[in-house]
Formats: C-alpha cells, sequence, structure tokens
C-alpha cells in the first residue's frame, strides 16, 4: 500500500482547466485545477476564496516544482479573502480544488510583477490612476517617503495588493489592503489585521506611506467580485 501523502498527491492536476493561468481571478470547481507554467521570482499574492452557498469548507492544494503541496482550508462565509504569499522562484504554480463536497467553487487568483500574461499599467507618481477589478499598476519610487492613497468608488468590498521595498524576515515584501470591510484592523486601530493583510477598513479609502528607495512599486486591484472600481495615487510626501 502507497503511504498516505502520495495518494494525496495523485488528485492533483488531473482534471486541468487551463495548462498557462495567467494569474487573473478564476472559480474551480472540485477537483478542477490551474496550471502557472512559470512564476515570477519574486513575491507573489496568492488569494482564494469559498463561494459556495451552502455551510461547505473547501480545500485547496497548491504545489510547486518537486516541493511538498500545501493544503489550506478555504472557509465559508469569510468577509474577505485568504491571502498567501510566497515566492515560487521562478517554479511552476499549479492549484487543485480538492474539497469534499461537490458544491464548492472556490475563486482563486494571483498578482505579481513579471507573471506571464499580466501586462500591468504605468504608475506615475502625483497621477490618479484608475484599476478596474483584475488590472495591475506598476511605476517606481522616489527615494524618499511615498503615499500610495488607495479608493473604492462604490460600497462594494475592495482588495488592493501592493508589492514593492525590502522583504521581511519571510521573504516577502507585499501587503494587502481591504476597503468597504467589516472592520478596522492594523496600524493605529489597535486591532490585530487577518492574516496576510497589512490592514483593513471600513472606509472606502485608505492611504499607505512608505521610503522604499528608488524601487519598484506594483499594485493591484484583486478584488473577488466585479465591478470593484477603484483607483490609486502614488504621491511624493
Amino acid at each position: 500500500m502507497r503511504p498516505p501523502t502520495e495518494t494525496t498527491f495523485d488528485v492533483l492536476n488531473q482534471n486541468s482547466v487551463d495548462n498557462d493561468w495567467n494569474g487573473i481571478g478564476t472559480v474551480l470547481a472540485k477537483d478542477q485545477s490551474v496550471n502557472m507554467p512559470q512564476t515570477p521570482n519574486g513575491t507573489v499574492i496568492f488569494a482564494y476564496a469559498n463561494q459556495a452557498t451552502r455551510n461547505n469548507q473547501g480545500q485547496l492544494a497548491i504545489s510547486s516544482g518537486g516541493s511538498e503541496p500545501l493544503f489550506p482550508t478555504v472557509p465559508f462565509g469569510a468577509n474577505q479573502p485568504s491571502i498567501l504569499m510566497n515566492n515560487w522562484h521562478a517554479n511552476n504554480l499549479s492549484v487543485t480544488n480538492i474539497s469534499a463536497a461537490d458544491d464548492t467553487p472556490i475563486w482563486i487568483a494571483a498578482y505579481g510583477p513579471g507573471i506571464p500574461g499580466q501586462f500591468p499599467l504605468p504608475l506615475s507618481v502625483g497621477a490618479t490612476l484608475p484599476l478596474s477589478t483584475t488590472q495591475s499598476a506598476q511605476g517606481n519610487a522616489l527615494p524618499q517617503f511615498m503615499q500610495l492613497a488607495m479608493r473604492s468608488q462604490s460600497s462594494d468590498l475592495t482588495i488592493f495588493g501592493l508589492i514593492g521595498g525590502p522583504t521581511d524576515e519571510q521573504g516577502d515584501n507585499g501587503h494587502v489592503f481591504a476597503l468597504n470591510a467589516s472592520e478596522n484592523t492594523g496600524p493605529g486601530t489597535g486591532n490585530p489585521p487577518p492574516d496576510g493583510y497589512t490592514a483593513t477598513t471600513t472606509g472606502n479609502n485608505y492611504a499607505y506611506q512608505f521610503n522604499w528607495g528608488s524601487s519598484t512599486v506594483y499594485v493591484v486591484n484583486l478584488s473577488p467580485v466585479a465591478p470593484a472600481q477603484a483607483t490609486v495615487t502614488l504621491t511624493k510626501l
């Protein structure tokens, strides 16, 4: 008899719906999978959310290269997507919905600078740029304190991902913000943000200050439901 881990791994990539996935948000039914042939050698923000209409717990299998897969649970009824940040070091990325119940669709998305098939808009200092769901933008910070102002143009949950600056102890340099969220968390609130998030706010705008030197700034509207119209403004302070 084979070890249980080998039996578990056999379910991966058996029903691929996209073997050239570019990370743009998509929904996987039970046992469906996608494969990104090559990730960038840098931080990728991976987001996922359970879209079941009944109380079904979901589960994903996330594999890359020859490493052991990750098996995150995907809770039903979460207020916002779960976030995983990782650097898969230019290996492939495969994601499979291995939920137990049939009617457990899971929305997934993966964003970051350098992902093939993603085409960020130019992000200029001092200009306000509209970003629809799935759109990203990329520019350069100046060697001084900067501010990225993020604004939702509706009352819909709006999720922004930001990548840039030095990496943390896990090797990540990503930040995620939720606007029109259910509570205020993060810096200055006294409430810790959900795992993977930098801050959440019940308001429709959030300003984040940083000093990353002359480095790349990448921002994306990774909201799980379209339309989530939003704008970003990068300014110097």
